[in-house]
């Protein structure tokens, strides 16, 4: 009985024991995340305003982004995207239970604290999005056997990859790119079996990139991109990586042709190679990726045509090889991908026409075809799935009409295919569109006139210059309230400027030299306090500058140059300060040009032509005495051309 009675008693000490530790343990976890919050919220920062002190024991298991285990022993810390601002106090070791301590896009600054070697349980370490600096202290990571996830991503870590993390035979997810990282890759690395993501991009590491990360058999997806500088070759050891859903290696220096091995790469799905100096052809063993949803090949000196075994690549949805010597036609069975959404081929030599086809499987996004030598006409169908948002087409020798389609594209947010052959009408509808914000049709060869509905409120630049168009300038421009640049400049426009152009709130450059509008100068241009600069020039326009023009304070440049304007020039032109280029040559202005203020910055050139205008220092000004004449005024003395002669008859008689 003694010894039943004993062993009572003691197992009901171990149990007061441990309940009183449990207890203390929870109230520590309580008074570690009070000193936490009191680390992490700077001056500036603000969060976490949840975590306030309390009696109850498991208070702080129902902080924001905290969780709790059966004993109240803190297992998991989640605070992401507050603005903080402050650090990481060495109490956060004493959180020995931790499994999950994510604290992410938080700007918390300074170094990380050896304290947390002392986190033992972790799985998942996630300081990602904030500004720590000096050496990652790889020693805290010795003890974390059982990490799967280390994501230090986008911070100011320096100096070399911490050589630790070789010793993590758990890790699943390594992220340390967005960092300033020296050095080469480590091959120790690649003893890390179980790693399925390495992330080293975007960081100045240097050397060659090692061939023996084909070691890692589990990995799934490897970015080295991005401010790295290496040297070198692809490792076509890479094609052992059976498992690799993402191979990420674009503006890295590397160079080379791209190695063949990579065809086997059967579940990789995106390969980035762009912005390097690789050169050679296009593999055509490349279209056994047959899992491939995005290519990127572009910014390289690649050669040769697109492979014609590319149309086994049935799942590709973009594909970017700008920037390259390519030639040859783009292949018609581009217009045959099921769920290609975005093609980009600009600045290479293509030749011939765009796929009849493309745009037909409805999912079709953005074509850029810029500074080819493309022919034909534009594809009916880019816009058949509504989803169009830009096509871009400017410097090839398209011809043809702008299809119908694209005026009912209500998707499409940019146009631009100047310097082109296109001719016809534009279709109406263009200037109605909801989403568009840019229509450049410039020096092509279209015709007809402009619409008088448009009702684009997102249109901010509108440039139609060197074209065919007649007709007048419709009032209907002044509904496009987000306009900011208008040109219309070369065309063939007649009738006058309407007054409703000069009501838009954020219009800053209206060109429509070299037409033939009429009429006066609208008053309500001098309203248009927006304007930055206006070229009016070469037109027939007559009256005179709108009063008011000086409220213009932000215009630059005014030419109107080459038009029938007249009367005098405004004196309070000479305020306008932020006035740089002044062209009224070649009107019928008459008087004396205004002296001093913003004058002084313009020469005799900005008033040529204008036969009646005379310059400061060019007394006597006839206009004005004619004008005087005219008026009944007194004027000065003047000598005229016949006064002139008969004083020089005097004279010469005197002499006899």
């Amino acid at each position: 009985m003694r010894t039943v009675t004993c062993n009572n008693l003691h197992l009901l000490i171990i149990s007061s024991l441990l309940v009183i530790s449990s207890a203390y343990s929870a109230s520590s976890d309580l008074d570690v995340l009070l000193k936490l919050k009191s680390s992490m919220i700077a001056p500036n920062g603000s969060g976490l305003k949840d975590w306030t002190p309390s009696s109850s024991p498991s208070a702080h298991c129902s902080f924001s982004g905290v969780s709790c285990d059966q004993d109240s022993r803190v297992v998991s810390l989640n605070v992401s995207f507050q603005r903080l601002f402050g650090t990481i106090s060495p109490e956060i070791g004493l959180l020995n239970k931790l499994v999950n301590l994510t604290v992410s896009n938080v700007h918390l600054t300074g170094r990380l604290p050896s304290e947390m070697g002392n986190l033992r349980s972790l799985k998942v370490l996630n300081i990602s999005g904030n500004v720590f600096d000096g050496d990652f202290p790889g020693e805290i990571v010795l003890g974390m056997a059982e990490l799967e996830t280390l994501d230090a991503f986008n911070n100011n870590f320096a100096g070399p990859l911490p050589v630790e993390i070789a010793r993590l035979k758990n890790l699943k997810h390594l992220s340390l790119g967005g960092n300033y990282f020296t050095g080469e890759i480590l091959e120790s690395y690649s003893e890390i079996q179980s790693l399925e993501y390495l992330g080293l991009d975007g960081n100045q590491l240097k050397g060659k990139v090692p061939a023996i990360l084909s070691k890692l058999k589990s990995l799934k997806k490897i970015y080295i991109g991005y401010y790295n500088s290496f040297y070198g070759e692809i490792p076509h050891e890479f094609g052992t990586l059976s498992k690799l859903e993402v191979l990420d290696m674009a503006s890295c220096n590397i160079s080379g042709e791209i190695p063949t091995s990579l065809s086997q790469l059967k579940h990789l799905h995106s390969l980035f190679l762009q912005l390097n100096s690789l050169t050679g052809h296009i593999p055509p063993e490349l279209s056994g990726l047959i899992s491939l949803t995005a290519l990127d090949l572009s910014n390289n000196e690649l050669t040769g045509e697109i492979p014609e075994t590319f149309s086994a690549l049935t799942n590709i949805t973009l594909i970017h090889l700008f920037m390259n010597n390519l030639y040859g036609q783009i292949p018609a069975f581009f217009g045959d991908f099921p769920n290609l959404y975005i093609l980009q081929l600009w600045q290479n030599n293509f030749t011939g026409a765009l796929p009849k086809n493309l745009g037909r499987n409805g999912k079709l996004k953005i074509l850029d075809v810029t500074w080819n030598h493309l022919t034909g006409t534009i594809p009916r169908d880019l816009c058949k799935g509504g989803r169009l948002q830009m096509l871009i087409l400017m410097y090839n020798f398209f011809s043809g009409p702008i299809p119908e389609e694209l005026g009912e594209c209500k998707s499409l947010v940019k146009i631009r295919a100047m310097k082109n052959f296109l001719n016809g009408t534009i279709p109406a509808g263009i200037f109605n569109l909801p989403l568009m914000n840019m229509i450049e049709l410039n020096d092509n060869n279209l015709s007809g006139e402009l619409p008088g509905n448009m009702s684009g409120e997102a249109l901010g630049q509108l440039k139609l210059d060197n074209n065919n168009i007649s007709g007048q300038i419709p009032p209907g421009i002044g509904n496009l309230s987000s306009l900011t640049v208008l040109f219309l400049q070369k065309n063939r426009l007649d009738g006058e400027i309407p007054e409703t152009i000069f009501n838009l709130k954020l219009i800053s450059t209206i060109n429509i030299t070299g037409n033939n509008i009429s009429g006066k100068i609208p008053s309500s241009f001098s309203s248009c306090s927006s304007l930055t600069s206006v070229d009016f020039s070469r037109n027939s326009l007559s009256g005179k500058i709108p009063k008011g023009v000086s409220q213009l304070s932000d215009l630059s440049l005014l030419n109107l140059s080459r038009n029938q304007l007249t009367g005098s020039i405004p004196s309070e032109i000479s305020y306008m300060t932020s006035l740089v280029t002044l062209d009224l040559s070649y009107n019928d202005f008459i008087g004396m040009v205004p002296f001093g203020g913003q004058f002084l910055a313009f020469n005799e050139s900005s008033f040529a032509g204008n036969p009646q205008l005379c310059l400061p220092r060019n007394a006597p000004c006839l206009s004005l005495e004619n004008t005087a004449e005219h008026s009944g005024q007194c004027r000065r003395p003047s000598f005229g051309i016949s006064k002139l002669v008969i004083t020089v008859v005097a004279l010469v008689t005197s002499l006899i």
